[in-house]
């Protein structure tokens, strides 16, 4: 009895071992018809400041069946993706579809018709599904998928002192200091217009006596 316990622990070990396989070879869904080629990135860098940089999967291919199945994996969420199918044939007809959970759900759809480039950017986890369909055959065309470095953003405090706060007339330090000074110059030149009255009352007050 321990024996065939034994025995049947060891044969679901290696049952659960080959389907954690399976599923690490096919991302998306086990179709067993459906055998997804990998694409691979290598690293992209440009000599120079201020170059792109990331890495990134080209890749030329010639299409003899109705639809094939690519796949690519290692994205990050907060790195930005590029990816476009580039036809050089004037007779192209070629639909694509990006995967994402299975081969049934396409989340960005895209057309090449003729001697034309379809594109698409978007932000994503993991890996996704990359599926064409071609019309027409045989069919070549070239495949790219490039990705960004992970964005790395300095996000400034929400929270200011009351010496860091530096606004417009709409409101802050700068706008009472502006109000202020328009204050104090009407009072001076109000003051400044009293005396002269006042100044010219005395002058006139002065030459009445004298005559």
């Amino acid at each position: 009895m321990k024996k065939r316990a034994s025995f049947t622990r060891t044969i679901a070990l290696l049952a659960c071992f080959f389907a954690v396989h399976d599923l690490l070879a096919q991302p998306f869904n086990l179709e067993e018809s459906i055998q997804p080629v990998e694409l691979n990135f290598t690293e992209y860098k440009k000599e120079g400041a201020e170059k792109p940089k990331g890495r990134i999967s080209i890749n030329t291919l010639i299409q003899e069946k109705d639809t094939m199945y690519y796949f690519i994996k290692g994205l990050n969420m907060y790195a930005p993706t590029y990816f476009s199918l580039n036809s050089k044939e004037a007779d192209a007809d070629i639909k694509i579809l990006l995967c994402k959970e299975n081969w049934h759900t396409a989340h960005r759809t895209g057309e090449v018709k003729g001697k034309s480039l379809w594109k698409a950017d978007f932000k994503t986890e993991g890996d996704f599904g990359i599926m064409v369909v071609a019309n027409k055959k045989p069919t070549k065309y070239a495949l790219l998928v490039w990705t960004g470095e992970e964005m790395k953003v300095d996000m400034p405090s929400v929270f200011k002192g009351a010496d860091d706060i530096k606004t417009g007339p709409a409101g802050g330090k700068a706008g009472k200091s502006n109000t202020l000074l328009i204050v104090a110059g009407i009072v001076l030149l109000g003051v400044i217009g009293f005396l002269v009255y006042k100044l010219k009352q005395k002058k006139a007050g002065g030459s009445t006596t004298t005559a």
